[in-house]
């Protein structure tokens, strides 16, 4: 999409208003109209529920904007994903330094193996979700979740709440494509999800780096990125459940 001078002024204009903070806002017949951000992170965004409903009313939203400070207008990891889930041209600003990119929804797909850590969009389930999707075309529901719930006592335990809800059922032997459900540290509930990858490691759905080991599993280390390793006895120690598709084969 073209960007008028008029929309480019007004999106520099709200960039110096809240910088250092990131601006945020919508496109609608070919005005933009700022919106408040109000993600905790001084590096992200998230559009009051208000302010998006208000922009909704006015008619079609055209595209998404945000402005990012201090940095170029080249799209996160997390925007392209973002971009691919909303379905719609993200603007994106660069400020003080101005330049504008203007990015439309190409099919981008995260990695499985090396993707940067978002919790909540790319964290241990979203790589499980992804996995199933891709290499063995099973669709897993997803939950709301935030972050670091598995410290909280009163917290719903995710994963033993919910494993028979997405489909799996516990299993003793282990074989490729079953979840291990572990507990990482000293936490109220457990906290992580592992794929059983066997004793290849390869995957279908994209090129990877031979990994060399054998019993290896694929997964999303909080705040790190996702990997394969090999599944030795400090995973082995720290698994809670072994957990199988119902559309998976035995084998």
């Amino acid at each position: 999409m073209q960007l008028s001078t008029t929309i480019k002024h007004a999106v520099i204009e709200h960039a110096a208003q809240v910088y250092p903070q990131e601006c945020c806002g919508v496109i609608v017949n070919g005005c933009y109209h700022p919106c408040r951000n109000v993600a905790q992170g001084v590096d992200q965004f998230e559009i009051h529920h208000e302010d998006l409903a208000n922009a909704e009313d006015m008619g079609e939203i055209e595209a998404y904007v945000h402005s990012h400070p201090n940095a170029s207008a080249q799209a996160s990891e997390l925007d392209l994903i973002q971009i691919e889930l909303h379905q719609k041209p993200w603007v994106i600003c660069a400020y003080p330094e101005v330049e504008f990119q203007v990015y439309a929804p190409n099919g981008y797909r995260a990695p499985l193996v090396g993707r940067n850590y978002h919790h909540g969009w790319q964290d241990c389930y979203a790589l499980i979700r992804d996995y199933y999707q891709r290499e063995l075309n099973i669709t897993l529901p997803d939950f709301e979740r935030v972050d670091r719930w598995w410290e909280d006592p009163t917290h719903a335990s995710l994963y033993l709440d919910n494993f028979t809800k997405a489909g799996f059922y516990e299993v003793d032997t282990l074989q490729r494509g079953d979840v291990l459900i572990c507990r990482v540290g000293r936490t109220e509930h457990p906290n992580h999800a592992v794929v059983f990858l066997a004793d290849d490691g390869q995957l279908q759905s994209e090129q990877s780096e031979p990994c060399i080991g054998s019993a290896l599993i694929l997964h999303h280390p909080y705040g790190r990125k996702s990997v394969r390793e090999i599944y030795g006895a400090q995973w082995q120690e720290r698994v809670v459940k072994i957990v199988r598709h119902q559309d998976v084969k035995n084998h």
